[in-house]
Protein backbone atom coordinates (compact mmCIF):
# COMPACT_ATOMS: atom_id res chain seq x y z
CA UNK A 1 0.00 0.00 0.00
CA UNK A 2 3.15 2.42 0.77
CA UNK A 3 4.23 1.86 -3.01
CA UNK A 4 0.39 2.49 -4.11
CA UNK A 5 0.30 5.81 -1.87
CA UNK A 6 3.85 7.14 -3.74
CA UNK A 7 2.84 6.17 -7.24
CA UNK A 8 -0.44 7.90 -6.10
CA UNK A 9 1.46 11.52 -5.32
CA UNK A 10 3.92 11.28 -7.94
CA UNK A 11 0.90 10.50 -11.22
CA UNK A 12 -1.37 13.05 -10.14
CA UNK A 13 1.52 15.27 -9.90
CA UNK A 14 2.31 14.44 -13.44
CA UNK A 15 -1.08 14.32 -14.72
CA UNK A 16 -2.97 17.19 -13.20
CA UNK A 17 0.12 19.96 -13.47
CA UNK A 18 -0.85 19.56 -17.20
CA UNK A 19 -3.05 22.94 -18.08
CA UNK A 20 -5.29 20.86 -21.07
CA UNK A 21 -5.00 17.71 -19.22
CA UNK A 22 -8.71 15.92 -18.94
CA UNK A 23 -9.41 12.70 -18.08
CA UNK A 24 -12.74 10.60 -18.46
CA UNK A 25 -14.76 9.62 -14.96
CA UNK A 26 -16.40 5.66 -15.57
CA UNK A 27 -18.76 4.71 -12.55
CA UNK A 28 -19.92 1.34 -12.47
CA UNK A 29 -22.43 -0.30 -10.45
CA UNK A 30 -21.03 -3.76 -9.29
CA UNK A 31 -23.28 -6.23 -7.59
CA UNK A 32 -22.20 -7.31 -3.93
CA UNK A 33 -21.67 -11.14 -4.95
CA UNK A 34 -19.63 -10.28 -7.68
CA UNK A 35 -17.47 -7.38 -6.06
CA UNK A 36 -14.72 -9.73 -5.01
CA UNK A 37 -14.14 -11.18 -8.34
CA UNK A 38 -14.12 -7.58 -10.27
CA UNK A 39 -11.47 -6.18 -7.84
CA UNK A 40 -9.15 -9.31 -8.35
CA UNK A 41 -9.53 -8.46 -11.97
CA UNK A 42 -8.99 -5.01 -11.59
CA UNK A 43 -5.63 -4.88 -9.86
CA UNK A 44 -4.07 -7.78 -10.17
CA UNK A 45 -4.95 -7.76 -14.37
CA UNK A 46 -6.48 -4.14 -15.64
CA UNK A 47 -4.01 -2.09 -13.81
CA UNK A 48 -0.74 -3.98 -15.53
CA UNK A 49 -2.35 -3.42 -18.45
CA UNK A 50 -3.14 0.19 -18.01
CA UNK A 51 0.55 0.53 -16.95
CA UNK A 52 1.31 -0.88 -20.42
CA UNK A 53 -0.74 2.19 -21.79
CA UNK A 54 1.21 4.25 -19.62
CA UNK A 55 4.12 3.45 -20.67
CA UNK A 56 3.65 3.70 -23.92
CA UNK A 57 2.31 7.13 -23.74
CA UNK A 58 -1.75 6.25 -24.61
CA UNK A 59 -2.98 7.38 -21.47
CA UNK A 60 -1.49 9.35 -18.31
CA UNK A 61 -2.79 7.27 -15.52
CA UNK A 62 -5.22 5.15 -14.48
CA UNK A 63 -6.62 5.20 -11.00
CA UNK A 64 -9.96 2.78 -9.31
CA UNK A 65 -11.55 3.79 -6.41
CA UNK A 66 -14.07 2.03 -4.33
CA UNK A 67 -16.85 4.58 -3.20
CA UNK A 68 -17.64 3.98 0.46
CA UNK A 69 -20.35 1.46 0.86
CA UNK A 70 -21.54 2.48 4.30
CA UNK A 71 -22.01 5.61 3.22
CA UNK A 72 -25.63 6.41 1.64
CA UNK A 73 -28.08 3.83 -0.17
CA UNK A 74 -26.07 0.55 -1.33
CA UNK A 75 -28.20 -0.36 -3.62
CA UNK A 76 -28.11 2.92 -5.58
CA UNK A 77 -25.68 4.37 -8.12
CA UNK A 78 -22.58 3.83 -8.58
CA UNK A 79 -20.00 2.11 -6.14
CA UNK A 80 -16.50 2.12 -8.19
CA UNK A 81 -15.24 4.60 -10.13
CA UNK A 82 -12.06 4.79 -12.60
CA UNK A 83 -10.35 7.73 -13.35
CA UNK A 84 -8.44 7.88 -16.40
CA UNK A 85 -5.87 10.74 -17.64
CA UNK A 86 -5.55 12.16 -20.92
CA UNK A 87 -2.21 14.98 -21.13
CA UNK A 88 -5.28 16.64 -23.55
CA UNK A 89 -8.18 15.75 -25.84
CA UNK A 90 -5.97 14.66 -28.73
CA UNK A 91 -4.10 12.22 -27.02
CA UNK A 92 -7.36 10.85 -25.80
CA UNK A 93 -8.87 10.45 -28.66
CA UNK A 94 -5.84 8.95 -30.31
CA UNK A 95 -5.37 6.67 -27.09
CA UNK A 96 -7.61 3.93 -28.47
CA UNK A 97 -8.90 0.96 -27.03
CA UNK A 98 -5.74 0.19 -24.81
CA UNK A 99 -7.44 -2.06 -22.59
CA UNK A 100 -8.19 -4.53 -24.96
CA UNK A 101 -4.34 -5.62 -25.26
CA UNK A 102 -4.54 -8.18 -22.54
CA UNK A 103 -3.44 -11.04 -24.42
CA UNK A 104 0.12 -9.57 -24.92
CA UNK A 105 0.11 -8.24 -21.46
CA UNK A 106 -0.91 -10.51 -19.16
CA UNK A 107 -1.76 -13.65 -21.16
CA UNK A 108 -5.49 -13.48 -21.52
CA UNK A 109 -7.78 -12.85 -24.06
CA UNK A 110 -10.03 -9.62 -23.72
CA UNK A 111 -13.29 -11.39 -23.70
CA UNK A 112 -11.93 -13.89 -20.89
CA UNK A 113 -10.68 -11.45 -18.93
CA UNK A 114 -13.88 -8.66 -19.03
CA UNK A 115 -16.90 -10.43 -17.55
CA UNK A 116 -20.12 -9.05 -17.28
CA UNK A 117 -19.92 -7.93 -13.77
CA UNK A 118 -21.38 -4.58 -14.09
CA UNK A 119 -25.06 -3.74 -13.46
CA UNK A 120 -25.21 -0.16 -15.20
CA UNK A 121 -22.28 2.39 -15.78
CA UNK A 122 -22.28 5.82 -16.78
CA UNK A 123 -18.68 7.79 -18.63
CA UNK A 124 -18.30 11.48 -17.89
CA UNK A 125 -15.45 13.44 -19.01
CA UNK A 126 -13.60 16.55 -17.62
CA UNK A 127 -11.31 19.25 -18.53
CA UNK A 128 -8.74 20.11 -15.17
CA UNK A 129 -8.79 23.51 -14.10
CA UNK A 130 -6.82 23.94 -11.45
CA UNK A 131 -4.70 21.88 -8.83
CA UNK A 132 -2.81 21.95 -5.24
CA UNK A 133 0.07 19.05 -6.24
CA UNK A 134 -0.09 16.24 -3.33
CA UNK A 135 2.11 17.42 -0.66
CA UNK A 136 1.95 13.32 0.54
CA UNK A 137 0.59 10.32 0.02
CA UNK A 138 -2.99 9.97 -0.18
CA UNK A 139 -5.70 6.55 0.42
CA UNK A 140 -9.03 8.55 0.09
CA UNK A 141 -10.65 10.93 -2.23
CA UNK A 142 -13.50 13.18 -1.84
CA UNK A 143 -15.18 14.36 -4.83
CA UNK A 144 -17.85 16.97 -4.86
CA UNK A 145 -20.54 17.72 -8.27
CA UNK A 146 -22.45 20.70 -8.27
CA UNK A 147 -24.31 22.91 -10.65
CA UNK A 148 -22.99 26.35 -11.81
CA UNK A 149 -24.76 29.04 -13.68
CA UNK A 150 -21.67 30.66 -14.37
CA UNK A 151 -18.27 28.73 -15.12
CA UNK A 152 -15.90 31.74 -15.48
CA UNK A 153 -17.42 33.12 -12.10
CA UNK A 154 -16.98 29.31 -10.43
CA UNK A 155 -13.30 29.46 -11.37
CA UNK A 156 -12.69 32.59 -9.69
CA UNK A 157 -14.42 31.51 -6.63
CA UNK A 158 -12.21 28.26 -6.72
CA UNK A 159 -8.97 30.52 -6.72
CA UNK A 160 -9.83 31.99 -3.69
CA UNK A 161 -10.79 28.51 -2.29
CA UNK A 162 -7.57 26.98 -3.19
CA UNK A 163 -5.42 29.89 -1.67
CA UNK A 164 -7.39 28.78 1.41
CA UNK A 165 -6.86 24.74 1.00
CA UNK A 166 -3.15 26.04 0.80
CA UNK A 167 -2.61 28.00 3.59
CA UNK A 168 -4.29 25.24 5.75
CA UNK A 169 -3.62 21.85 4.51
CA UNK A 170 -1.28 21.36 7.92
CA UNK A 171 -4.34 21.91 10.03
CA UNK A 172 -7.03 20.10 7.34
CA UNK A 173 -5.21 17.08 6.48
CA UNK A 174 -5.92 18.32 2.58
CA UNK A 175 -3.04 16.49 0.96
CA UNK A 176 -4.55 17.14 -2.96
CA UNK A 177 -7.30 19.36 -4.29
CA UNK A 178 -8.27 19.89 -7.74
CA UNK A 179 -11.03 21.32 -9.82
CA UNK A 180 -12.69 20.02 -12.86
CA UNK A 181 -15.09 21.18 -15.71
CA UNK A 182 -17.52 18.85 -17.24
CA UNK A 183 -18.08 18.86 -20.58
CA UNK A 184 -19.36 15.86 -21.71
CA UNK A 185 -22.04 14.77 -21.40
CA UNK A 186 -24.32 17.65 -21.59
CA UNK A 187 -28.31 16.75 -21.04
CA UNK A 188 -31.46 17.73 -19.21
CA UNK A 189 -31.06 14.30 -16.71
CA UNK A 190 -27.51 15.15 -15.61
CA UNK A 191 -26.69 18.64 -14.80
CA UNK A 192 -23.83 18.62 -12.67
CA UNK A 193 -20.80 20.60 -14.82
CA UNK A 194 -17.99 20.84 -11.88
CA UNK A 195 -16.64 19.11 -9.20
CA UNK A 196 -13.63 19.50 -6.89
CA UNK A 197 -11.68 16.92 -5.65
CA UNK A 198 -9.99 16.28 -2.32
CA UNK A 199 -7.58 13.89 -1.12
CA UNK A 200 -6.54 12.49 2.45
CA UNK A 201 -4.20 10.13 3.98
CA UNK A 202 -7.01 8.33 5.98
CA UNK A 203 -11.26 8.50 6.18
CA UNK A 204 -11.31 9.65 9.59
CA UNK A 205 -9.56 12.84 8.36
CA UNK A 206 -11.87 13.26 5.33
CA UNK A 207 -14.87 13.01 7.41
CA UNK A 208 -14.04 15.63 10.00
CA UNK A 209 -13.61 17.53 7.20
CA UNK A 210 -17.16 16.91 5.77
CA UNK A 211 -18.72 17.29 9.02
CA UNK A 212 -17.16 20.65 9.57
CA UNK A 213 -15.10 19.53 12.74
CA UNK A 214 -11.98 20.30 11.36
CA UNK A 215 -11.85 23.61 9.99
CA UNK A 216 -8.93 26.06 8.80
CA UNK A 217 -7.14 28.40 11.29
CA UNK A 218 -8.52 31.02 8.79
CA UNK A 219 -12.27 32.18 8.19
CA UNK A 220 -13.67 31.17 4.75
CA UNK A 221 -13.18 33.29 1.65
CA UNK A 222 -15.45 35.75 0.99
CA UNK A 223 -16.72 34.69 -2.79
CA UNK A 224 -20.08 34.61 -5.29
CA UNK A 225 -20.05 31.04 -4.86
CA UNK A 226 -23.48 30.90 -3.00
CA UNK A 227 -25.64 32.84 -6.50
CA UNK A 228 -23.37 30.84 -8.88
CA UNK A 229 -24.33 27.14 -7.19
CA UNK A 230 -27.74 28.30 -5.70
CA UNK A 231 -28.05 24.65 -4.66
CA UNK A 232 -24.42 23.86 -3.39
CA UNK A 233 -22.91 20.53 -4.21
CA UNK A 234 -25.59 18.07 -5.25
CA UNK A 235 -23.46 15.09 -4.88
CA UNK A 236 -20.79 14.39 -2.55
CA UNK A 237 -18.79 10.76 -2.47
CA UNK A 238 -15.67 9.43 -0.70
CA UNK A 239 -14.13 7.01 -1.85
CA UNK A 240 -11.10 4.54 -1.23
CA UNK A 241 -8.06 3.83 -3.67
CA UNK A 242 -7.66 0.57 -4.91
CA UNK A 243 -5.01 0.39 -7.34
CA UNK A 244 -3.55 2.83 -9.83
CA UNK A 245 -0.68 3.04 -12.31
CA UNK A 246 2.62 4.53 -11.23
CA UNK A 247 4.68 7.08 -13.62
CA UNK A 248 6.18 5.71 -17.15
CA UNK A 249 8.67 2.82 -17.17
Amino acid sequence: MKRLLLFITLLLTITLSQGQAVYLMHGVKVLPENQALFEKIEIDYVAKIAQDAVNKGKIMNWILIKLDPMIGEADVGYNYVYVTGFADIDAMNDAGSWWSNSKAVVGVDPEILYRDLWETSGIYYYQQRMEIPPVAPFEYVIFNFGHANNIPGYLEGEKQWMAYHKKNMKTTGLTAWGVGTKFLPVDTNQTTNVMTWNGFKTKTQAMKVLSNVVTGDDSWPETDLANIMPDGWQTVVLGKILGATGPTQ
